[in-house]
């Protein structure tokens, strides 16, 4: 009864296994990195989030009272959002970072990796709509109801 392999056996086996791992190898490569970037993109989409949730609470900060010229006022790339209390929070693109800047306090990213930012006021239903761009052509949008 054999109870070993021969040599001719044993060289074709570890051919057979160098043959697969080197088929295998590159495959992984491959799947790992377009999992980096689903992961990349995945986690912009987070961040703009967020972003769009801290901008609803500045908005929610929009004076409500003052009888002058409305309280959220859109230009090409900046937001211009007045606050009870008389401050004022500034949202600007530059570069390809959203920036917000309240007085009194130094100017702050909230996202990076941006292509684009489109702030736009509805006059007629008063629904602000911000629409974020990444450089990988992602995009989020979401709008506030500013009328009342």
């Amino acid at each position: 009864m054999r109870r070993g392999l021969t040599l001719i056996e044993l060289l074709l086996a570890v051919a057979l296994l160098a043959g697969v791992a080197s088929a295998i190898v590159p495959l992984t490569r491959v799947a790992l990195g377009g999992m980096r970037q689903i992961d990349q993109d995945l986690h912009w989409q987070r961040s703009a989030d967020m972003t769009l949730n801290e901008i609803g609470l500045v908005l929610l900060r929009r004076d409500r009272q003052e009888a002058r010229a409305g309280p959220v006022i859109v230009d090409e790339h900046t937001l211009r959002v007045r606050l009870a209390g008389g401050s004022r929070a500034t949202l600007t693109l530059s570069g390809d970072r959203l920036t917000i800047e309240e007085r009194g306090q130094e100017s702050r990213v909230l996202l990076g990796e941006l292509d684009s930012v489109e702030f736009s006021i509805d006059e007629e239903t008063g629904l602000l709509t911000i629409r974020l761009t990444s450089t990988h052509e992602l995009s989020i949008e979401r709008s506030w109801d500013i009328g009342s």
